[in-house]
């Protein structure tokens, strides 16, 4: 059965996907997300690592991605608001193809036990993570917009109050 191989080299996977992930962080980055083990001082090493956990739990037990969603989105969450590109910051999902090939030598994607070969739950997975990151950006862009717009508001009452403080010391002033 698919799930019990998998189970057996859950560790060896995750670890391999670990590497993967922080990989793609500039050098200094990753050295920190990966040596840093207070959760207090490296929140985004220590969420990596579990959100990472959760996902290939879930993908073993064959969970579906909406049943993934709460580990996917603190994953995807952080990737959205750095400078990753939609790609890089979902791409990782489809490196776990990889790694479950490199163990076994028929590519261990197909289960006669299983009703969806384990591609396309992954296919299915980073498709969700894509939708995650598009709701993320959103959401950032909003944050973006509503401070832009607040900060405008507040330049336009300065103004104002330069334009009646000006108005009132010119009827004050007396002409000469």
């Amino acid at each position: 059965m698919l799930a019990q191989e998998l189970a057996k080299h859950r560790d060896l996977i995750l670890e391999r996907w670990t590497t993967l992930v922080l990989d793609g962080y500039p050098d200094e980055t990753a050295k920190f997300l990966r040596d840093q083990p207070d959760r207090f001082a490296n929140p985004v090493g220590a969420g990596l690592r579990e959100g990472l956990a959760e996902l290939v739990d879930g993908i073993i037990r064959g969970a579906e991605p909406d049943e993934l969603a709460t580990a996917l989105d603190g994953v995807i969450r952080v990737r959205a608001v750095q400078d990753f590109s939609a790609s890089a910051a979902v791409g990782f999902i489809f490196d776990l193809k990889g790694i479950l090939r490199g163990l076994s030598g028929n590519g261990g994607t197909e289960s006669k036990s299983s009703p969806a070969s384990l591609d396309d739950r992954i296919d299915r997975l980073g498709l969700h993570a894509f939708d995650v990151y598009t709701r993320c950006r959103e959401q950032v862009w909003a944050i973006r917009a509503r401070e832009i717009r607040n900060q405008s508001v507040g330049i336009m009452e300065r103004v104002a109050e330069w334009r009646d403080r000006r108005d009132r010391n010119t009827k004050t002033t007396p002409e000469s």
